[in-house]
């Protein structure tokens, strides 16, 4: 599939580093699937291909099962994931989030968080924003 005409290599690439940005720094990362299909015009199950042969795990949420409208698919490397959780272990506890990287995926995916809220530094780290 070609990408949406009004789509720019620039806006393409930025809107796939969401995903293509996910390691060490960026240990989350996520794509709306309505974003994946109707711009990028590439599957979920195509990206979440190519973040698995870069040794992240994937996994796809339907839009009934998650906190972005239309569903998303997220991509995550585990391992330093594991480690931001583990160096903000305190708040994650006290926030009610759990320290399983596949189990802290799956809440922040379903619900959203606030930036008054009390995960949201962590949420924010795991996405690499280190502001």
């Amino acid at each position: 599939m070609e990408a949406h005409p009004d789509l720019s290599d620039e806006r393409r690439n930025a809107l796939l580093q969401s995903l293509t940005a996910v390691g060490l720094s960026k240990p989350i990362g996520y794509l709306p699937l309505y974003t994946i299909e109707k711009f990028l015009r590439l599957s979920p199950e195509a990206l979440a291909d190519d973040a698995a042969k870069r040794c992240l795990a994937t996994v796809q949420f339907d839009a009934a099962a998650c906190c972005i409208k239309s569903g998303a698919l997220y991509a995550y490397h585990r391992q330093a994931l594991a480690s931001v959780l583990q160096e903000n272990a305190a708040t994650v506890r006290a926030a009610g989030l759990p320290l399983d990287p596949d189990e802290f995926v799956s809440q922040i995916a379903t619900v959203w968080f606030e930036e008054q809220h009390l995960a949201y530094p962590v949420i924010a780290a795991a996405f690499g924003d280190k502001a």
